[in-house]
């Protein structure tokens, strides 16, 4: 997507953007609903809201999200009927997935949530058999079950079967939908933390996003089969912590940090494309005595606040070293970070609870300079003067884009109050 655009969440739920071109707060347009957390990636942002359930936002785009589901139909041939539905007690299911193993009858597919619509019915997929495969049906033969599988059929062809395709279509582009509980699975435990990253480990062609979420008990989550084309994913599932976590940071490629209740930190090594939740944890010492309550990680740094509202950086991160190898004190005092594209810095103020951004990063000068109050006016208002206006962010920020920043002079507006 173009732009630049930077989700924030205020004390009381509301969730707000800001794009770099338009300059202006632009509220969410479902006005009853209520975040506590966002997080984002170029495709979606995602948030947890009041009601402690997780909510998808994936942004409009004139290229349709679309998800093919098959089936194969099997048949064997007898000398009375010639090819037939009715199978050997030992042969596969007449209906099955492609290596003939599971059951996956047509009325068993059904749509994963709300947000999905069908295109249209289930048909023969010809063009898998060749091109003459209208007037063979779209068949595959085989001596036997599970033989390898030909356009061709032979003498001693006891077997065939065919591949049935049907698309459904995401329909929930550009605004807030309920992810579904997953089937046949116990629901998480409310959440209190979520955090997406991941779409840079890969370079296919398809982005697989790995969003991580924490649960008021201190367990940390990990959501599969996420990528462009099925945005929801698949199922959340449990990794081992050995204590209770309190936030989660994920980076774009391969770095992963939690804050846990004590106030230590941890990193997580192993993590690859082959790998994406990992294999283990290294103990990184909190920059002071207080202890962290919060870390942003990005490309290739990792920020800190502690409960002191201290602001830190972590020196020497890398793929090659997740734990890095000492803290530098910055100056300010934050609530909580953030982290952008080219690993540019976000922050939540911890006395007027503005959103600010780090000047002067650079990929030399990882830290930058200053920090500016980052304001704008409220869509909506002609006026500048914004005093009147409860608006404090005080939840975690995000900008997505695609290899651009914030324009400085966005920052330099007018502060919003």
């Amino acid at each position: 997507m173009s732009g630049s655009q930077l989700w924030a969440v205020d004390v009381y739920g509301r969730g707000f953007s800001l794009w770099a071109a338009g300059g202006r707060w632009r509220r969410v347009a479902d006005l009853l609903l209520e975040l506590k957390r966002v997080t984002g990636s170029q495709h979606c942002c995602w948030g947890i809201g009041c009601d402690h359930q997780v909510y998808l936002h994936v942004y409009p785009s004139q290229v349709p999200i679309r998800h093919q589901e098959k089936t194969y139909e099997n048949q064997r041939w007898n000398p009375v009927d010639g090819y037939t539905d009715t199978l050997l007690p030992t042969d596969r299911w007449q209906w099955t997935d492609e290596s003939g193993l599971n059951p996956q009858p047509l009325h068993s597919f059904v749509l994963p949530s709300a947000n999905w619509e069908w295109e249209g019915d289930w048909y023969v997929d010809d063009e898998s058999c060749g091109r003459e495969s209208s007037e063979t049906g779209g068949w595959e033969y085989a001596v036997d079950f599970p033989a390898t599988f030909t356009k061709e059929k032979k003498w001693n062809s006891c077997v065939r079967r065919r591949r049935w395709l049907r698309y459904r279509r995401y329909k929930a582009l550009g605004s807030w939908a309920k992810v579904p509980l997953d089937r046949a699975r116990p629901p998480p435990e409310p959440f209190t933390d979520i955090s997406c990253g991941g779409w840079d480990m890969s370079d296919s062609p398809e982005k697989h996003i790995y969003l991580w979420a924490v649960s008021q008990q201190g367990k940390l989550w990990f959501r599969t089969g996420i990528r462009q084309q099925n945005p929801e994913g698949t199922c959340w599932e449990p990794i081992q912590v050995p204590q209770e976590v309190a936030q989660v940071s994920a980076g774009p490629k391969d770095l992963l940090w939690v804050v846990l209740w004590d106030g230590q930190l941890l990193a997580r090594t192993g993590i690859n494309k082959d790998c994406p939740k990992g294999s283990s944890w290294e103990l990184v010492q909190p920059p002071n005595q207080k202890g962290a309550v919060h870390v942003a990680v990005g490309l290739t740094v990792v920020w800190a606040v502690t409960k002191d509202n201290k602001v830190w950086f972590r020196r020497g991160v890398n793929s090659h070293n997740p734990t890095g190898s000492g803290w530098i004190s910055i100056g300010g005092e934050m609530l909580m970070l953030s982290m952008g594209p080219n690993d540019q810095v976000w922050g939540v103020g911890s006395d007027d609870r503005t959103v600010y951004f780090r000047h002067g990063v650079t990929a030399t000068e990882v830290t930058g300079r200053s920090w500016v109050a980052v304001s704008a006016q409220l869509d909506g208002s002609a006026s500048t003067n914004h005093s009147s206006i409860p608006f404090y962010i005080i939840f975690e920020i995000l900008a997505t884009a695609s290899n651009c920043i914030f324009c400085l002079s966005l920052c330099l507006l007018i502060k919003l109050r």
